[in-house]
């Protein structure tokens, strides 16, 4: 399987590229900064920019799936990434005629807020706010894109090792999520990957947390 990777360089991206190319696929990482990745066998690096979509849909040219893992940083976290990117990367895939798309999103974003709970809905409501504004303003445009997209909705991530049996659900099974929905970001790129040939996760938000989960 070939796939493109759009945040690469980012904490949850490397950990995603790592996993690919470890289960044998061939990678294509498109990136503003390539001189952060180390060229192996199977990965094509490619420099571009986000706002270049005919570049973008020539690099996508072979490509089976994208996969988002974009996301700004700590000190600029309601900028307009994903509300600017997400157009762009939509033509894109049109152009290149790419239908599958996984992107990496948050637990409370839009319609997800239902599946919060106390504490964390309080700083879906506050400081993370602008944030899951501009996820949202990017994620609606998937839903009339006629792609098959599949939004990943964790909890805050952190630079663990992969939990045995983390807690995945639907977004529309109403399914709440712990208080404290702590995520490792190896779960969440080992779900992005799981999920490329699931038709079941097509046009549809997953929930995920690290917690073990003793029900499935």
């Amino acid at each position: 399987m070939r796939l493109m990777i759009i945040g690469a360089t980012g904490r949850t991206g490397k950990d995603l590229l790592s996993l690919a190319l470890q289960n044998n696929n061939e990678v294509v990482a498109y990136v503003r900064s390539p001189q952060k990745l180390n060229t192996t066998t199977n990965l094509t690096i490619i420099k571009g920019q986000l706002d270049d979509y005919h570049a973008l849909a020539k690099a996508l040219v072979g490509c089976d799936v994208v996969l988002v893992t974009l996301g700004n940083s700590v000190t600029n976290s309601s900028a307009n990434l994903f509300s600017f990117a997400m157009p762009n990367i939509i033509k894109a895939m049109h152009l290149a005629k790419v239908e599958r798309i996984i992107n990496l999103s948050a637990l409370g974003v839009g319609s997800t807020y239902k599946n919060t709970r106390f504490p964390y809905r309080l700083g879906a409501k506050t400081f993370l706010k602008g944030n899951f504004h501009d996820h949202y303003l990017g994620e609606s445009l998937l839903k009339t894109s006629n792609l098959k997209w599949t939004t990943i909705h964790p909890g805050p991530l952190f630079n663990n090792e992969r939990t045995p049996n983390p807690t995945v659900r639907f977004a529309k099974s109403n399914f709440k999520m712990p208080g404290a929905p702590r995520t490792n970001r190896m779960d969440v790129a080992q779900l992005m990957l799981n999920i490329v040939n699931n038709p079941a996760t097509f046009n549809q938000q997953l929930l995920i947390c690290s917690k073990q989960d003793t029900n499935s």
